[in-house]
């Protein structure tokens, strides 16, 4: 049946603003809704291609990368992945990314070789692991941000930014002083930036919402990752952090990027209660973790 020019155009009319108004309901931040790579591991290495369109399939627009030679890709043939198959892979779906993490000893002992990764990846921001054996005292603190200030030096000619990611470990107090006060007091805002995992300093006893307040201008990404008392995993949104509250914040911030994230805290807690696992694996928690994001207001 014929359509009419006016019924055509109101119809064209209607599509595009609920289209507008889906991308607007879609993100608390007017970006990608991301996810943690980590956190696809096992379906990526099950199945490289249908593991990254499942991912795409679910809703998800971006990903924060981790490097192939570790964290848990190391002994799969996802680890002989070359950047530029990587690469023409995310391109393929559009699936956007930015970011990979890599080891410390990557970006020092091996930092050739992962740079010319990063320029074959088309990489803009490069995030750095601590170093394992400075972590126990606020020395080694201090040794990791100088650290970090190096490495930013070696990185910027190269066109890339630093980023630091923190765990639970960073906001831990030594000697009654808190180590990400000492990473960010120490490390020049000029060269390092960093990624703040909100759900990890929570479990760690922190106020997800003063850490952003207290250092507004110093991240660029989030981790936007949920925690719950007496559970491993929580999908975002089940947890107890205040999500409306917590993008509202960082929508004063210089972040450009944020990633759901539902990696396990481990088999307790902090004070080393037992915990339980969430009753569906990772990619299941994911899939919930984009549903709550993409009805948030904020």
């Amino acid at each position: 049946m014929a359509i009419s020019r006016r019924c055509f155009l109101q119809q064209a009319f209607a599509a595009g603003v609920a289209a507008g108004a889906a991308k607007a309901f879609a993100d608390p931040l007017d970006m990608p809704i991301g996810f943690q790579g980590y956190d696809a591991r096992f379906l990526l290495i099950k199945d490289w291609d249908s593991g990254w369109q499942t991912m795409r399939d679910m809703g998800y627009q971006s990903v924060d990368l981790v490097s192939v030679r570790g964290y848990g890709f190391e002994k799969s043939s996802v680890a002989n992945k070359t950047a530029k198959e990587i690469r023409t892979k995310l391109e393929s779906i559009g699936m956007t990314y930015e970011n990979c993490q890599f080891s410390y000893a990557e970006l020092h002992t091996d930092f050739s070789r992962t740079i010319d990764f990063c320029h074959e990846l088309k990489l803009k921001n490069i995030i750095c692991a601590p170093e394992s054996q400075h972590t126990k005292s606020i020395d080694g603190w201090k040794w990791q941000a100088d650290q970090l200030n190096q490495l930013a030096v070696r990185l910027k000619p190269e066109g890339f930014r630093l980023g630091y990611h923190n765990h639970d470990l960073e906001f831990i107090d030594v000697d009654g002083i808190t180590p990400y006060d000492v990473l960010m007091e120490n490390t020049d805002p000029k060269l390092v930036s960093f990624q703040i995992d909100v759900g990890n300093l929570t479990f760690a006893g922190k106020d997800a919402i003063s850490y952003i307040k207290k250092y507004p201008q110093r991240y660029f990404s989030m981790h936007a990752k949920d925690y719950k008392p007496g559970l491993t995993s929580v999908p975002v949104g089940q947890g107890i952090l205040d999500w409306k509250a917590i993008f509202a914040i960082v929508k004063t911030t210089p972040v450009q990027n944020y990633f759901a994230e539902v990696a396990a805290y481990g088999i307790g807690t902090l004070n080393h209660m037992p915990a339980s696992a969430w009753p569906t694996d990772s990619v299941d928690q994911l899939r919930q973790s984009y549903v709550y994001l993409h009805k948030l207001r904020a």
